[in-house]
């Protein structure tokens, strides 16, 4: 008698627990889709696309169209167009999501293009960076040596930050 009461308490045991932990599942699933709602698309993002045919992929979007994608491949780092009606559904709808360029895929040409304006724009915020620590540098001292140095560095960081806006600029 006493086994069988055991047996009926941890069975009902057994039963809640479980019962939370599928409420537990279902609160994160219905967490995740709200997240992925809530969330802004901005491009590039990681994300596996499945393909009408059931194949998958992991990829990196780059860009989109109204009808096709742009993408590296993570497993090599190849770049490939792909149509978007040759997704299933659900990844098609994701891919929607994600905004949209105007006129065609871009070039590799332009891509990396675009990565080295990028970089250069990234040397000049470094330059600017420091240029701020050597002002303060220059506010604390009271060297007249150490000023002078400091001024003469400042200059020449400007001198490359100004032909590094000229680069920019020829690019544009």
């Amino acid at each position: 008698m006493i086994f069988m009461g055991l047996t009926m308490y941890l069975g009902y045991a057994l039963y809640e627990r479980s019962q939370l932990e599928d409420d537990d599942v279902a609160e994160q699933r219905d967490d995740d889709v709200a997240e992925q709602k809530g969330r802004a698309f901005s491009l590039p993002d990681d994300m596996t696309i499945v393909r009408k045919d059931g194949s998958s992929l992991e990829i990196r979007l780059k860009s989109r169209t109204v009808t096709e994608i742009h993408f590296e491949r993570i497993s090599d780092g190849e770049t490939f167009q792909f149509s978007i009606d040759q997704l299933d559904e659900t990844t098609r709808e994701l891919v929607e999501q994600y905004p949209a360029t105007m006129g065609s895929i871009p070039s590799r040409a332009s891509a990396v293009e675009d990565n080295y304006v990028q970089q250069l724009r990234v040397a000049i915020a470094r330059i600017d960076a420091d240029l701020r620590d050597m002002e303060i540098k220059y506010a604390a001292s009271s060297s007249k040596t150490e000023r002078r140095t400091l001024r003469n560095k400042a200059e020449e960081m400007n001198a490359d930050r100004m032909e590094l806006e000229a680069k920019i600029a020829e690019r544009q």
